[in-house]
């Protein structure tokens, strides 16, 4: 039998070697990369990252407010067809009227005859539709009087415009001024992006419309802004 004390001595050597061993191994198979991220390389990241977003948000902004736009085009063209198709099924005056509400969101009413109803349900043009009030505005160059062609355009107007059909599907009554083939002569009701700098106007490039184009009452649809001096423009919308 050896020393006790020596034999002690011996196994706690042993043992801090060992331990020395294993954490110089452990040192050497964990790879730098798992330290993490230095400050510089997040910073860099984050810079990545804001130069992308300002890149790319613009154009997005864009896709969403032509898609408002199209989908408000589409409702007000719904709502004209639907007073027109009465017409002729009833055989009667059927009227459709447009307006803005103090709170800028857009209605539309179909109803009887030419005149509006006290109780008349108006229905939101952006109904179901994701689009809060303010950011789509109407616009129209429809007097106050159905049918007759205004000497401008008007937009966020609380007096309604209103187009009214006869029982043959035509534009009741005599519209004044006669309708003619330009634009500016046409019943139209325009949809758009309000301008950053005046909320009452939209901005030329993102105007959609449905135009009335004749006494027999047909219709189509356009787009930006209508320019006389351009035959590439021959569907845009008065503004």
């Amino acid at each position: 039998m050896g020393n006790p004390a020596l034999l002690k001595i011996r196994r706690r050597f042993h043992n801090y070697t060992a331990a020395k061993v294993n954490q110089r191994l452990s040192k050497q198979s964990s790879p730098k990369g798992d330290a993490g991220f230095t400050l510089i390389e997040l910073i860099v990241v984050v810079l990545i990252i804001a130069v992308l977003s300002a890149i790319a948000a613009p154009g997005w902004l864009a896709f969403v407010n032509r898609q408002r736009v199209a989908k408000v085009n589409d409702a007000v063209y719904s709502a004209i067809q639907e007073a027109q198709r009465e017409a002729k099924r009833t055989k009667r005056d059927y009227t459709v009227s447009f307006k803005t509400d103090g709170d800028k969101s857009l209605k539309s009413a179909v109803y009887l005859d030419g005149t509006l109803p006290a109780n008349i349900p108006w229905q939101p043009l952006s109904q179901t539709l994701d689009i809060q009030p303010g950011q789509v505005i109407l616009c129209s160059n429809i007097d106050t009087t159905a049918n007759k062609v205004a000497g401008s355009t008007t937009c966020n107007f609380t007096d309604p415009r209103s187009i009214r059909f006869n029982f043959q599907g035509s534009l009741a009554g005599d519209p004044k001024p006669e309708l003619g083939d330009t634009n500016d002569r046409m019943l139209s009701v325009t949809v758009g992006i309000p301008q950053s700098d005046n909320a009452t106007q939209p901005i030329p490039a993102t105007a959609r419309c449905v135009m009335v184009k004749t006494l027999i009452g047909s219709m189509q649809l356009g787009q930006d802004k209508y320019d006389p001096t351009s035959d590439s423009q021959a569907q845009g919308c008065p503004l």
